[in-house]
């Protein structure tokens, strides 16, 4: 790297004008970014990431202002006029987006809209633009360029789309690539394969990166170095090593141990949690802007607080990460130890309904169901079926799987999009119906969707969705919408009970009193998904179908979320369906772990006897593409070439044969894989020996 900055951000601000005041989104920020050095910016939501990306381009809404100064190559930006910048956007400096889906026309072939870039850029004919579309979706594997040039957007997947995004931004060169957020929506295969095509790339083109993401797991796969920032000022720089290893803001470490990593379970440990939520900060406010949520504050805090030089390229802003005039917090609260019930334990209260639902209100529980020692699992999967049918073809979204969920057990799903993972879950809450096979909850056949299903099922089967600013109301009040499943589904009359309830209920997610006249457009994501939690436990169930409840979530808002849902577990034994791609939350919240691959089941088992060593194939790639807190743990993930097979077409041999690497040539492509078990508790399919299953990547 050279010691001359490619990009020079010094003293920047960025406000936005508003009725209601001025609101500071990014204030004093400085940063440099050398040539050939990739940056990483991690951060909650609302901490200014991409506002800052915004700012470098003069993307930036007709309300903002920004002053300061901007450096690219010596040239101030701030001072370029519209038509000035049109030569930096894209040519010099090129941006990839969070959605692919809103960053692509729809109404243009894929082909249509590379070929623009070069045309418009770069000023190449048709024939050359075409020839330099094809070399760049080739440069990022895709090896069918020559048809998906041809093809729509939604004709191709989501990874595929993202790779087009990207090879959009690279046909012209630019000195520097922004990617925001750009894997946050992917499978972790996927991420892993494109995160290590941007660091070949970064390579060959001698490009600079500034990569911005909520996950520093992610960040560690592709940075040098990188700045935290929190409420638009960056709190602390510096190396990816000695930032993990040691931490000198209050923000930084408290960031670093609200991530899932290896060893953590959910059994010996809460996850750390940061308290509060990132506000608006305003024009006036000065000090610490990190002090409000800040276990390490004192009264000197904000006399000496600004950014300054720790070490020898490691700056901070305030140095009190493990300050000792402040008594620690304990990092690791163990979650209550599962109860011990007698035999046939069955529901011992919880608001059912009953004559005695104000009881157990008053009891203030969700009831418990005692764990069983009968055989009976509580859902039983046989042979399930899901087709999805047109004119044209027949996809098989299930396979003929076998599954169950035991009695007070977590039951982890993990897999890539296209699995069936959501599928099963929606199967099981019965929002859909299976083609073929049984489903059985306690014994009882319940392979029909809800309509079909009594109410006691309807109340013992419930669900938490992946996005929950779309699962609740916008014009229902949080009390309205926990007051609506009580009076339906508990059949209570009367209002002060239910009243009663919600408060209660509120008090469980750790929300207050304030919180029951607010609408949900109020509500900050994490809120909003407590609420969701509450609301799935309202009529106190036996199993809860949790579809990706955390994907959507910053780190620190789904550490509290997972320690909500594992306090919530203990105390009233209900069951999780817990559907997750992010290999480290399944294997914090886990007790048993089931892999899907193409509609089949490929492992199950024991948390531990999944992921330590893993034994599939399959398994083995997603837990070596799985990103680590800990920038020292590198490994090679293992980059699963092409896409799953189409899932209409007929599977003779192993799905997983035309991208596993372990195949046996034409046995794994000729004859369905066997059935081995490994254990009471632990199975795969798989043609391969022990000798040659067992992997080296674990959780």
């Amino acid at each position: 790297m050279t010691s001359k900055p490619l990009l020079d951000i010094h003293n920047l601000n960025v406000v936005y004008e508003t009725p209601s005041g001025s609101i500071v989104a990014i204030r004093d920020l400085s940063l440099e970014l050398r040539a050939n050095e990739a940056m990483g910016i991690i951060g909650e939501s609302g901490c200014g990431k991409s506002t800052l990306s915004y700012a470098i381009l003069d993307y930036l809404p007709p309300n903002a202002r920004r002053s300061g100064s901007i450096m690219f190559n010596g040239d101030d930006l701030l001072l370029k006029t519209e038509k000035e910048m049109q030569n930096y956007r894209g040519d010099r400096i090129a941006m990839v987006y969070q959605n692919p889906y809103s960053a692509l026309n729809p109404s243009l072939t894929i082909g249509e809209q590379l070929d623009e870039v070069t045309r418009v850029h770069r000023g190449f004919p048709r024939t050359q633009a075409r020839e330099e579309s094809i070399k760049a979706l080739k440069d990022l594997s895709l090896g069918e360029a020559e048809g998906i040039v041809r093809r729509y957007p939604h004709q191709v997947s989501g990874g595929i789309q993202q790779r087009i995004c990207i090879a959009m931004a690279l046909l012209c060169q630019p000195d520097i690539m922004i990617l925001d957020e750009p894997t946050t929506a992917l499978d972790v295969t996927t991420e892993a394969s494109i995160l290590d095509i941007i660091g070949e790339l970064k390579e060959r083109h001698r490009m600079s990166l500034i990569y911005i993401s909520h996950d520093i797991g992610v960040v560690n796969k592709i940075s040098d170095r990188i700045a935290v920032m929190y409420r638009g000022e960056v709190v602390e720089l510096g190396p990816q090593e000695e930032l993990f290893d040691h931490p000198r803001h209050p923000y930084t470490r408290a960031l670093i141990n609200c991530m899932p990593r290896a060893g953590v379970k959910k059994e010996t440990t809460r996850l750390n949690t940061i308290p509060g939520y990132v506000t608006r900060r305003s024009a006036d406010e000065r000090g610490c802007p990190f002090a409000s949520r800040c276990e390490k504050r004192n009264a000197v805090c904000e006399e000496i607080y600004g950014l300054r030089e720790i070490e020898s390229g490691h700056l901070a802003a305030c140095d009190r990460a493990y300050a000792d005039d402040v008594s620690e917090k304990k990092a690791a609260i163990p979650l209550v130890p599962k109860a011990k019930s007698p035999a046939g334990a069955g529901a011992t209260g919880g608001w059912s309904g009953t004559k005695d639902s104000s009881a157990a209100a008053d009891a203030g529980g969700f009831g418990t169901v005692g764990p069983d020692t009968a055989t009976t699992p509580l859902i039983r999967l046989e042979k399930v079926y899901k087709y999805y049918r047109n004119r044209k073809r027949t996809v098989r979204a299930l396979d003929g799987i076998d599954a169950k969920i035991e009695k007070h057990d977590v039951l982890g799903v993990v897999g890539e999009s296209g699995c069936g993972k959501s599928t099963m879950g929606h199967l099981v809450a019965g929002l859909l119906a299976p083609t073929k096979g049984n489903i059985y909850f306690e014994g009882k056949d319940i392979s029909a969707t809800w309509q079909r299903r009594s109410g006691d099922t309807i109340r013992d089967i419930q669900l938490v969705f992946q996005n929950p600013g779309r699962s609740l109301n916008p014009s229902f009040s949080v009390e309205q919408i926990l007051d609506r499943p009580i009076k339906k589904m508990l059949k209570i009359r009367s209002r002060r009970e239910r009243r009663a309830m919600v408060i209660d209920l509120l008090k469980k997610v750790d929300l207050g009193e304030e919180y029951l006249s607010r609408p949900s457009t109020r509500l900050s994501g994490g809120e909003k998904q407590r609420i969701a939690v509450a609301r799935a436990f309202v009529t106190s169930p036996r199993l809860i179908v949790c579809d990706e409840p955390t994907s959507a979530l910053d780190v620190s808002v789904q550490a509290s979320v997972l320690n909500l849902l594992g306090e919530l577990q203990e105390q009233s034994h209900t069951s999780y369906l817990f559907i997750s791609h992010d290999l480290n939350v399944v294997n914090y919240i886990s007790d048993h772990i089931l892999v899907m691959y193409l509609g089949r089941v490929c492992e199950y088992g024991l948390r531990d006897e999944v992921v330590n060593p893993p034994y599939h194939p399959y398994t083995e790639a997603l837990l070596s593409s799985a990103p680590d807190v800990n920038p020292s743990h590198k490994q090679k993930p293992i980059r699963l070439e092409g896409a799953p097979p189409d899932p209409s077409a007929r599977i003779v041999g192993c799905p997983f044969a035309g991208r596993c690497h372990k195949k046996i040539d034409d046995l794994c492509d000729t004859t369905p894989p066997p059935l081995k078990r490994l254990s009471e508790t632990h199975y795969i399919f798989c043609h391969l020996s022990e000798d040659h299953l067992k992997g080296s990547a674990h959780l």
